[in-house]
């Protein structure tokens, strides 16, 4: 489907964001922006535990077709209307959020680029609280006003480090509608060109171009593709490139995705106890583990 977004396009803002700070995700502070009045919390395992139906927790994680997470609304409502203040919910349990119920997801695709993990995929969201036939919003570092939607919200994956620790990630967009979603989160030199955030009104398919199709569960290496709204041309021997500004009264067709290879097929995925969880001590991370467990203790490691 086509996302058709009705919000304004967030506005581009000078002044110095969150986006440029350094979180340890082994030791996060309650809150990491109480100037902009942030809603939720980010020491989120120390308050919430594995998991918790009632978390506020603002800190999100992508790491694999298994274990991602998504942000959605404290309670029932039009995504656009709630976007500074929207929680995170999670597949699996151990990071102190809200889990993404079993049936939710009906076909994701995880790619993993040289310059961005990304989640593409199909849902029923109203089981996170989006309103029923929202048409979406767009969740990035930066928002209207600069403090990002949601206010205090943070970004995480363990996928590029290769060990089981975690990277935050400074440049990320996630779009959200009652039936699809997709989450990109960027790292590099190009990061802000591979997320970009004015481009809102264009939707997830033109923003992250992937798999949107039910009964889909894969993992794949990808390449990167070519960056948002930025287009190449040769005249006379001369690469030119043009930059699409939101607004101006034209659409061009979005990006093709990169290739992908080497993908890895899954029946479905599933509520579970998260491999690795951002803990100072090997104790701690055991008993976490441990309490997700007892959650689900028929449920397998994911990875």
């Amino acid at each position: 489907m086509i996302f058709k977004a009705t919000f304004a396009a967030a506005a581009l803002v000078s002044a110095a964001t969150l986006v440029a700070a350094d979180y340890d995700a082994t030791n996060m502070p309650a809150k990491t922006d109480r100037a902009h009045n942030q809603v939720g919390y980010n020491d989120c395992i120390k308050r919430y535990g594995a998991s918790n139906s009632k978390s506020l927790c603002q800190n999100v994680y992508i790491n694999s077709v298994k274990d991602f997470c998504l942000w959605g609304p404290r309670f029932t409502a039009a995504i656009g209307d709630v976007e500074p203040d929207v929680v995170a919910y999670c597949m699996k349990s151990g990071y102190g959020t809200r889990l993404i119920p079993d049936g939710t997801i009906k076909g994701v695709q995880f790619v993993k680029t040289p310059s961005f993990v990304q989640v593409t995929g199909n849902c029923d969201c109203t089981k996170l609280k989006l309103s029923t036939g929202d048409q979406g919003g767009e969740l990035d570092p930066h928002g209207a006003t600069g403090a990002g939607n949601p206010v205090g919200g943070v970004v995480f994956t363990r996928a590029f480090t290769g060990n089981g620790s975690f990277q935050q990630i400074h440049e990320w967009s996630n779009f959200m509608a009652h039936d699809e979603f997709s989450f990109r989160a960027c790292i590099g030199p190009n990061a802000k060109k591979f997320c970009p955030h004015v481009f809102d009104l264009q939707g997830s398919h033109w923003n992250h171009p992937g798999k949107y199709s039910n009964g889909v569960f894969e993992q794949c290496d990808g390449q990167r593709g070519k960056m948002p709204g930025r287009y190449t041309k040769t005249i006379s021997g001369k690469v030119t490139t043009s930059i699409f500004s939101q607004g101006d009264g034209s659409k061009p067709s979005g990006q093709a995705p990169g290739a992908t290879s080497n993908c890895k097929k899954y029946a479905t995925i599933s509520q579970g106890t998260a491999a690795y969880v951002p803990t100072k001590s090997a104790s701690t991370s055991k008993s976490i583990a441990t309490a997700a467990r007892r959650h689900h203790p028929n449920r397998q490691h994911a990875h």
